[in-house]
């Protein structure tokens, strides 16, 4: 895979960051059992999508004090924000998102976890200029409809960004039916 990604780990160091990459980190405020998925630029500007703070994941919850003065002032509003990328990761790890991955990785990548999670997919991804014109106007407008957690949420986003889909993700089961 691209830039040392395998099929356990997602992991990236800061420099290998390339803007336009789908970049996702595990919370760690809650246990690690979701990741929060985004849009990288720069250093200064990791755009994604979120919740408005004070209803984080369905649960009363104060904004994080880890958020620079700037970063909290975009998360309290919810919806396409930005962020800069230490407050995106809140200490986690940089993990990079795969695309163009083959059925057999797809299958193993994300079911390898107790809790599966959405690390890669088979779908093409769309040029860096494309992504980011995508990103941009999506945090321009505000116009990526109401939060769910399950059905429309930063992974969904990142994924729109990067593929000009709206996906619906599908299970295993579905991948191999007829």
């Amino acid at each position: 895979m691209d830039r040392g990604v395998t099929l356990f780990s997602r992991c990236i160091d800061r420099s290998q960051l390339k803007s336009g990459d789908h970049i996702y980190t595990w919370r760690k405020r809650a246990a690690n059992t979701y990741a929060h998925h985004g849009i990288y630029v720069n250093d200064k500007k990791v755009i994604e999508y979120c919740a408005a703070s004070t209803c984080w994941v369905g649960f009363s919850s104060p904004v994080p004090a880890r958020l620079c003065r700037e970063c909290s002032l975009a998360e309290r509003t919810g919806g396409v924000v930005f962020c800069c990328l230490d407050c995106f990761l809140e200490g986690g790890s940089i993990c990079l998102f795969a695309y163009s991955v083959t059925l057999w990785f797809y299958t193993m990548s994300n079911n390898i976890h107790f809790q599966p999670q959405l690390t890669c997919l088979m779908a093409a991804e769309d040029s860096t200029e494309t992504v980011l014109r995508r990103a941009n106007e999506l945090l321009t407008s505000g116009d990526f409809g109401s939060y769910n957690v399950f059905t429309n949420n930063c992974t969904h986003f990142a994924v729109y960004c990067k593929t000009g889909c709206r996906y619906s993700f599908p299970t295993i089961s579905s991948l191999f039916s007829s």
